[in-house]
């Protein structure tokens, strides 16, 4: 049974934590997921979740607690964004390296300079080699689903890395929606109880992590990149069994609009849900157009794109990050993907969306037929970035001074 709740995905993320039966949250304050933890908080003041909840003093020490927290054989959740996982990004392998099922929410927003408390997905995809398991996630819905789904998956014994759910600052930390909530009960049955390895006893002593010779350093690595290829089986299991559990809808590693795709846009995160829309109303006009939703980033799920995306004549990825003098992280991965197929679709490459700008289902239609027509701004050089929206009288080139948008009036 479930019931339905008018949540915001900081909130869905708390209900989820409650359901979990997380044991130990080491957590340090940032916008805007401070709201969740002040929901957490309360239920463990409350009595409606019991654990160890520990108010940290930097997100640098929240995630060395919950690497410790999670050699020692508990359940672990923790949160951050932005400068926050940045700060924490030495412990993030330390992690991942010690092949702890820790589960992460990232709020994600962008990155200074200049400052900004919105959306964008360059703190995650910054951090996108660190060995975590990376899951963008579309709505409230899926927030409280993939915190659920991740701990099945990290804690599974073919996988054991840890896992970061992406959902973006105020676009959907702070905006409500009805949501779907398993009852209790089911998720005990589904989920059961931690599958943590402790390897940490405090009456038996141990040193971990010793310095580590040429010769074995390779091995540890490898067995790593191993954990997180069979993370592809492992995803789709765990997806299809929550859904036939929970009667919902199964989340695999990427979604297809089926029909005639001539032109297909990828991208993940938020604007998922405009690009499905503008793809929708594009098929109702007679228009070849297809779209693809990349759900799980890391591990990159490259044969499920290539069957999804390999017929296709040009694709078009629609990138919420950028990185100065390369292309947005999606569109590199994508056409890494598609390298080598026999018809290997056109890629083009779109940024938008960064700090929190809209990016409207007009433009994405218009993305789209452009793509199609090979016309302005697609009738550049193969491998141009792309900038959407990009309003040009605000641009300044004042190196190496700082842009006048980063300075205190």
């Amino acid at each position: 049974m479930a019931t339905v709740e008018l949540l915001t995905s900081n909130q869905a993320t708390g209900w989820a934590v409650r359901l979990a039966r997380v044991q130990v949250i080491p957590i340090y304050p940032i916008t805007p997921q401070s709201a969740m933890l002040g929901d957490i908080a309360r239920d463990v003041q409350t009595g409606r979740l019991t654990c160890e909840f520990i108010n940290m003093e930097s997100d640098y020490a929240a995630m060395a607690a919950a690497v410790g927290a999670s050699l020692g054989g508990t359940r672990v959740f923790t949160a951050t964004n932005s400068q926050g996982l940045l700060f924490m990004a030495e412990h993030l392998y330390t992690a991942s390296g010690s092949r702890c099922p820790i589960v992460m929410a990232v709020v994600s927003r962008g990155i200074s300079v200049p400052h900004t408390r919105y959306a964008d997905h360059n703190d995650a995809l910054g951090v996108n080699r660190a060995g975590w398991i990376q899951v963008f996630c579309e709505d409230a819905q899926e927030v409280l689903e993939t915190c659920l789904q991740l701990y099945k998956i990290c804690e599974d014994r073919r996988v054991r890395l840890p896992g970061m759910f992406c959902y973006e600052s105020f676009i959907h930390s702070n905006t409500a929606e009805g949501v779907a909530v398993p009852d209790a009960e089911g998720v005990d049955r589904w989920l059961g109880p931690p599958q943590v390895e402790a390897l940490l006893d405090p009456a038996d002593p141990r040193g971990l992590n010793p310095p580590t010779p040429p010769e074995w350093y390779t091995e540890f690595k490898y067995a790593e990149h191993q954990a997180m290829a069979r993370a592809l089986t492992v995803i789709p299991e765990v997806a299809s069994a929550y859904a036939e559990a929970f009667q919902t809808k199964p989340r695999g590693l990427v979604e297809v609009i089926e029909g005639a795709r001539r032109c297909v846009v990828v991208t993940m995160g938020s604007m998922v849900k405009a690009a499905r829309r503008a793809v929708k109303e594009l098929q109702a006009d007679g228009v070849p157009a297809g779209f693809c939703k990349v759900r799980v980033y890391r591990p990159f799920p490259v044969e499920a794109l290539r069957e999804a995306l390999g017929e296709a004549e040009v694709v078009v990825t629609l990138d919420r990050n950028c990185a100065s003098g390369a292309h947005g992280a999606l569109y590199e991965e994508v056409r890494s993907a598609l390298y080598g197929l026999p018809k290997a679709p056109r890629v083009v490459g779109v940024i938008g969306g960064l700090g929190g700008r809209d990016v409207t289902i007009s433009q994405i239609k218009d993305l789209a037929q452009r793509a199609l027509r090979r016309s302005s701004p697609f009738d550049g050089p193969d491998g141009a970035v792309h900038w959407l929206g990009l309003v040009r009288d605000r641009v300044r080139d004042e190196s190496p001074q700082f842009h006048p948008a980063a300075r205190q009036r």
